[in-house]
Parts: C-alpha cells; sequence; structure tokens
C-alpha cells in the first residue's frame, strides 16, 4: 500500500488564523441574525438569543461542537453568500437587478476578450476539427458530442447502431441500440412576449448498457474518448455476433485450439 500523505498548507499557525476568521465572521452573522429576528419578529433579544442557539448550537455530552451535517449551520459573511443572505437577490428591486445583469454582462464581455478565453476556443477548436479528421478516417462512424462537460455526452451510429455514451464523476458508461423509454423531458424551445420559457414534451431514449467503468480508461483527450468508444463497442459486436461456431475455442494468432494449446507437452 502507497503511503499516504497530509499535507496542512501555511502550518498549524495558519490553520489556527483561518479558523478564528471563520469563527469571527460566523459570530457577526449570528449577531445580525440575532437583530434581525428582534427586529421583524417582535422578540426581545434574550429570546432572539435563545432561538439562535437552539438553532445553531449542537454539542456533544463533551460539551464539544457536533461537526455532522445534518445541523443547520451558521453562512460565512464573504462576497459568495450574498452577505449571509442580507443581500440575496431575491431582496434586490428591479433597478438593482438590471444593474447587476449589466454588470455581469459586462464581466462577461471582458472574459470573452481576454487572451485566456482565446486561447480556450482555439484548443477547442484543434480538439474538434481533430475529431472530424478522425470520424473522416473511421468509416462507419457517426459521433458528436453533444455534451462538452459536466457530463460529457457523445452520440451517434457505429456500423450502424446507436449508441450513447456519458461520463461525470469519473465513471462512464456505454449504451448501444437506443430505442424510446417512454419517459419524457422539457426541451426549451424559446420564450413568450411576456417572458416566459417555452417547452415541448420530447421523449427519450436508452438503450443497452454494454460497458462501464471508471475516467481512467478513456485517455486524456476527445478523439482519444471517442476511439475508446468506438473499440469498445465493436469490440462488444464482435463478440456477440460472429457467425462461426465454437470460434472463442480457437487463438486469433496461430488458430491453434485453446485447450489444446494448454496442455502440457507430451514427452
Amino acid at each position: 500500500m502507497a503511503d499516504l500523505y497530509v499535507i496542512r498548507p501555511g502550518g498549524d499557525d495558519e490553520r489556527a488564523r483561518r479558523l478564528a476568521e471563520r469563527e469571527a465572521g460566523r459570530a457577526r452573522v449570528r449577531a445580525r441574525y440575532a437583530a434581525h429576528l428582534a427586529d421583524h419578529a417582535g422578540l426581545d433579544d434574550a429570546t432572539a438569543d435563545l432561538v439562535m442557539a437552539v438553532l445553531f448550537d449542537h454539542v456533544d455530552e463533551d460539551g464539544e461542537p457536533c461537526r455532522l451535517g445534518n445541523h443547520p449551520t451558521l453562512p460565512d459573511d464573504g462576497e459568495h453568500s450574498h452577505d449571509a443572505g442580507f443581500d440575496c437577490p431575491c431582496t434586490w428591486d428591479a433597478q438593482r437587478r438590471e444593474q447587476e445583469r449589466i454588470r455581469r454582462r459586462r464581466v462577461w464581455d471582458e472574459w470573452l476578450s481576454s487572451p485566456a478565453a482565446q486561447a480556450l476556443h482555439d484548443g477547442q477548436e484543434r480538439e474538434m476539427d481533430a475529431v472530424d479528421d478522425w470520424i473522416a478516417a473511421h468509416p462507419g462512424v457517426e459521433a458528436k458530442r453533444t455534451v462538452m462537460a459536466a457530463p460529457e455526452v457523445w452520440e451517434g451510429t457505429i456500423d450502424g447502431r446507436s449508441f450513447y455514451f456519458r461520463e461525470r464523476h469519473d465513471t462512464w458508461h456505454i449504451e448501444i441500440d437506443l430505442v424510446p423509454d417512454g419517459t419524457f423531458a422539457e426541451r426549451y424551445v424559446g420564450r413568450s412576449d411576456d417572458g416566459e420559457m417555452i417547452t415541448e414534451p420530447v421523449e427519450l431514449t436508452s438503450g443497452v448498457t454494454i460497458a462501464e467503468g471508471s475516467e481512467t480508461a478513456l485517455g486524456e483527450r476527445p478523439v482519444e474518448h471517442l476511439n475508446f468508444i468506438v473499440d469498445t463497442v465493436r469490440a462488444h459486436l464482435q463478440r456477440t455476433t460472429c457467425a462461426h461456431p465454437r470460434a472463442e475455442q480457437y487463438r486469433p494468432a496461430c488458430g491453434a485450439r485453446i485447450e489444446r494449446a494448454q496442455e502440457p507437452e507430451r514427452r
């Protein structure tokens, strides 16, 4: 078994500093929640503090804070928590929402015009060109990457047999011979004049799962993923559609019967 290592960035002093900052931030949030209860629920300060204790103070029989995630917890008071909920978009008026929309659009446009975005785009273009070249060199394969990431999805046909590949959270599976399965999803088709989202029901398909495994077998690049998918499907079809009786009893390299080849030599 390989050795395991525990890395503590910055050492114990840095860890203690971060813990103290986190606890101080949550203490600020707790005080603001208690004040909010007092102002909006008509509670006195003592009762508001008691409510906070009931909700957020959970200790074991030794008086140590419970670290399990089944209790409600106080959020941080940073930017990503929308000021602990006090600056949540649900509290914004129309003007503030429009300002935020404009700001996000500006940030997005700046990203699209950045060298990093251009490099990412160029890399994706090269990968897709490599996939197109690979497909052109392999008759019988029609494939398209229909979802780029989270999950990664490929769909198409291999030697006339439909397939579906999906990878997420480091695991993948391949289905073939897809048929409608009676389940439906709502596909987005646009918006109405009053801004409501318009969808249409689409029947989904599913097939027989022929292989599944971990991401480590796929390779690094999209063209390697596609090559793996095609090889896996074709290997499965060869094994299941071979018309020669008892073909599995012979070695493909020399034609010797497997059981005879495995017998010890006679003197």
